[in-house]
């Protein structure tokens, strides 16, 4: 035998080696696996450039399609979000309903803040399935597709996931030649450039390259502005080969204006407003929604943001992938914000400009996730397995970013008439950074395993179960009289989930699902300081949810619809400890119960040869079960930032091989900002309309006009327990592409 054929063998046997210790972790035994198919890596792509509808999962932990699996998810892929002209995370959810936006405030920043099916969801934002950390908005210019997961999902995501996740996934290289290059221009003073090219080198490597250069005002904000410049490389090699890795890496910088809207009319029984805002209580006041409360010299909000991610795959043979990820990132955030508050909303209209906010943060991890993918075949029965192990150090920093030089609009106190502000108040302070306040690590150590077992043609069952070990160090009086002083937290908590899937055919399925997720009360790595609460010694709240659904394909597979009812229940929310007096009202036990019941429809895919769709529709009935102590008042109340009634519709139409035309249209129902019946301000249903044409000019050149809030609808987007952010106005703008 030669030196070569000695190599060979001793390959083989190691492969083979590897699989059966493997093997042997799993449900059955190794040597009963046969290889059933050629495992594909989890890519949420359509089935065409063009198409509305996809297939899969963003997830490699969903390890069924979207037809098949026991949940509600849903996936905007770049035709969508390219037709509707989207460059923020924000307005790809607008796709999804049953989300609702919240505004920055106290110690949450102004950025990417929602809730999902009731719930938060602020600190479930991943990227590639790797939890994104702080709290900014995030560009969508290096992202191939963003999906929503409702219902609890620790079993998938970790912490929290109370009410759902997003998940974004990112551009990466591929066997592919092409360059995209676009320019917006628009009619708020703005244009917006990218490049997207993709490089073979050699027949297994490649090399991809996004940049982006953003520009311009908010329509139907007055000064408010973003600028974003952001780049993007993915190198991949070993693609199409058993041995494949990419490595990753991003920078972007953002220099904006930002915007805390405006102030609420507050509903108080214990006091009237003016007669001026009499018949406004409640609510958003009579201003003009353009109206800006924040000074323009003062103002600023920066953010750098960079990551390197390094994935490497490995089939270990047709039936076994191994999957191992490393990510290493920060956020840096330094900003003064204006927070709209009146004088006194008894004696007067005018707003203060000495509300400011000030915020100089650093939000860094490092996380590694090594994962097995498997499908294997014993006897008449099949498993789809995803096992692995997580382990990340996320570590939050923040400095005092204070006034060197006395800031005259907080001292004097500046006021601004609420019918006429101006953001041009002559301002002559200074802001630096001085000390660092506090400084938090959470360690995060999990195991994970999910099985779909497919017993026969028509019936599916899928099993998850996560543990992690949850730790966080918390230093809260860095700059005070004692820096050593610190809070620590640990939790140690099972999650799982469940689901049963009974197909009548090929194209359609029935499912139920169940899951649960636990929140602990530092879960955004922050806990409560105060000397009067005892919120650190609590469990986590925790939270169940049940659905049952029904999926299918139609018009041979082009048009995915699908169906569901639902219950989420957080069973032991944080409520008052009624047996301590007001001074310690601040303690809190888990007596607290909150529910939301609903519905969900969806449509997506092609009607017709030249009619796309995309449309959803979320019902949700929530309310506060059981509250204790002062909140007792909140029992029947809705949750925060939970609409009844909201859609979102969009159909394209391919009048010719040339020329497209979009509409569609979001509809959301009134949100209110708290559940305390006697001091929460509620915002209006509104329904905005956008449209589209889409003219192929040459095989390379193609124009794009959209618009957006066509009617210029005045409404409330984002809410906040003291302010609200409207939503933009009407907006039009013209892209070119050009692909060569």
């Amino acid at each position: 035998m030669t030196a070569v054929q000695h190599a060979a063998v001793r390959e083989k046997f190691t492969r083979n080696a590897i699989t059966l210790a493997l093997s042997a972790l799993l449900p059955m035994g190794a040597a009963h696996a046969q290889d059933v198919q050629e495992l594909a890596v989890s890519q949420a792509t359509s089935q065409t450039e063009e198409d509305y509808k996809v297939e899969n999962s963003t997830s490699v932990k969903y390890t069924q399609p979207l037809l098949n699996t026991a949940k509600s998810i849903t996936v905007i892929p770049q035709s969508v979000m390219k037709d509707r002209n989207v460059d923020s995370l924000r307005s790809a959810l607008r796709n999804v309903p049953g989300i609702s936006m919240a505004a920055g405030e106290g110690g949450t920043p102004t950025g990417d803040s929602m809730s999902i099916r009731g719930f938060s969801a602020a600190n479930n934002i991943l990227i590639d399935g790797v939890r994104d950390i702080a709290g900014y908005s995030r560009d969508i210019y290096n992202v191939e597709a963003v999906e929503v997961a409702k219902g609890p999902g620790a079993a998938i995501y970790g912490r929290g996931a109370a009410g759902g996740a997003v998940n974004l996934q990112i551009k990466t290289a591929t066997l592919d030649e092409f360059t995209d290059v676009s320019l917006r221009l628009g009619t708020e003073n703005d244009y917006r450039a990218q490049v997207d090219s993709n490089l073979t080198i050699g027949e297994t490597s490649a090399l991809r390259i996004n940049a982006l250069l953003d520009d311009g005002d908010v329509a139907g904000r007055n000064y408010v502005n973003n600028s974003n410049n952001a780049v993007a490389l993915s190198f991949a090699t070993g693609l199409g080969t058993e041995s494949r890795l990419s490595v990753n890496a991003d920078y972007q910088k953002q220099d904006n204006l930002p915007d805390y809207g405006m102030p609420w009319v507050s509903n108080s029984s214990s006091s009237d407003p003016v007669a001026e805002l009499a018949a406004y209580e409640g609510g958003p006041s009579n201003a003009d929604f353009d109206n800006f409360y924040g000074n323009i010299y003062r103002d600023f909000e920066d953010i750098k943001g960079q990551s390197l991610t390094a994935k490497y795959e490995y089939d270990l043979n047709n039936s076994t992938m191994l999957r191992a990820l490393v990510r290493t990132g920060s956020i840096e955030r330094q900003s003064v914000v204006t927070a709209p508050r009146f004088i006194s909303v008894t004696t007067s209209t005018d707003v203060r400009l000495s509300d400011e906010k000030t915020r100089d943060t650093k939000d860094s991890m490092t996380v590694f996730q090594g994962d097995l993918i498997g499908s294997y075949q014993q006897g008449n029965i099949k498993h789809d397995i995803a096992a692995g192990v997580e382990l990340s150090r996320e570590k939050f920093e923040r400095w005092n970013f204070e006034a060197i030089v006395p800031d005259n609009l907080n001292d004097t106190p500046e006021l601004v008439d609420l019918y006429n502000p101006d953001a041009e108040v002559a301002f002559t302070g200074q802001y630096a950074r001085t000390d660092k306040s506090n400084e938090a690590t959470g360690d995060t150590k999990a195991i994970y395993v999910f099985d779909t077992i497919t017993l026969d043609p028509q019936w599916q069952l899928s099993l998850g179960l996560r543990w992690d070990s949850f730790e966080t160090e918390y230093f809260y009086d860095l700059d005070g009289d004692d820096p050593s002083v610190k809070l620590n937290a640990k939790n140690d908590e099972l999650s799982w989930n469940a689901g049963i899937v009974y197909k009548p055919n090929a194209s359609s399925s029935i499912y139920f699902g169940a899951g649960n997720s636990f929140s602990p009360t530092a879960e955004d790595l922050t806990a409560s300081s105060n000397s009067n609460s005892n919120q650190n010694n609590l469990d986590p709240e925790e939270t169940l949810s049940y659905e049952l659904g029904y999926k299918w394909e139609m018009y041979d597979g082009k048009l995915f619809a699908n169906a569901a009812i639902f219950r989420s229940e957080k069973t032991n929310a944080l409520t008052d400890d009624p047996f301590f007096d007001d001074e310690q009202s601040s303690y809190d036990t888990l007596n607290g119960k909150q529910r939301v019941d609903g519905i969900e429809l969806g449509l997506a895919g092609n009607l017709t040869d030249k009619l796309s769709i995309i449309a959803a529709y979320t019902f949700q009935d929530s309310e506060v079960v059981n509250a204790e102590g002062a909140d007792a008042s909140q029992i029947g109340a809705e949750l925060p930032r939970t609409p009844e009634h909201s859609y979102s519709v969009w159909g394209r139409y391919d009048y010719s091989d040339a020329l497209a035309f979009g509409l569609g249209a979001q509809y959301m129902g009134k949100r209110y900002n708290s559940s305390t019946p006697a001091s929460r301000e509620v915002a209006d249903s509104y329904m905005i309309w956008d449209m589209m044409i889409s003219y192929q000019a040459t095989e390379q050149l193609s124009l794009q006009v959209n618009g957006s809030n066509l009617t210029d609808e005045d409404y409330v987007d984002q809410i906040g327990g003291g302010h609200y952010i409207p939503g933009e106005g009407r907006y039009l703008s013209v892209t070119a592409n050009y692909q060569f």
